[in-house]
């Protein structure tokens, strides 16, 4: 029999640094390449392609896309407090808010505008909550150390969510999504997940 939810579950207020103890959990424990398969749609349009993540931990993350012809190819790089986009329009359409590109990979970061840090639940399934302005609350859920998916609600409406599916190992070779307020999906189809060696330092440069 499943527990409580999230509705229904005891939260508990939590410092960042905890918050952060809680997260690093969910990191992996060495560099990766991630090949992906990528789908994005709108109101407007909806576009394919192909990418590749380079993951470096704790907080080093680069996303590289290439979409269809005259869709161009997008770069997003996260190094610590460090980020940026090429081309910028590209990449704030395509990809969501930096932490749940993190969260599409498996690894819990901290939303940037978070306020409060809350926790619930038990080891088997708990919850990590943030709030931030606006009525935004971000409840990430989690199977032991493992994140499971994460929902974001402003007010009393849900504002978007993130279903991970994983494969018999615990990999995440899937992962949705949904931008509710925007009415935006994106699809990743996880291929492949090499271990790598450090990569250069150019790659974490803005060119």
């Amino acid at each position: 029999m499943r527990g409580p939810g999230p509705d229904l579950a005891v939260f508990a207020t939590m410092s960042a640094a905890e918050f952060g103890a809680e997260a690093a959990r969910t990191v992996p424990a060495g560099s990766e390449l991630v090949s992906l398969r990528w789908r994005f749609r709108d109101a407007e349009q909806g576009v394919s392609g192909r990418g590749a993540a380079r993951v470096t931990p704790p907080d080093s993350l680069r996303v590289d896309v290439r979409g269809p012809l005259g869709f161009g190819r997008g770069t997003l790089v996260l190094a610590g407090p460090t980020a940026w986009a090429d081309p910028e329009s590209l990449v704030r359409q395509v990809l969501p808010s930096r932490f749940l590109v993190w969260a599409m990979l498996g690894v819990v970061q901290v939303p940037d505008s978070a306020e409060r840090f809350e926790r619930g639940g038990d080891g088997a399934r708990r919850w990590l909550r943030v709030v931030e302005p606006g009525a935004l609350v971000t409840t990430f859920e989690l199977r032991g150390d493992t994140l499971v998916g994460v929902v974001r609600v402003r007010g009393d409406r849900m504002a978007g969510r993130l279903v991970l599916v994983r494969d018999g190992g615990g990999r995440v070779v899937h992962a949705t999504a949904e931008d509710l307020e925007r009415k935006a999906r994106l699809d990743f189809d996880i291929d492949d997940r090499t271990p790598a060696g450090a990569f250069p330092t150019e790659v974490w440069r803005h060119p």
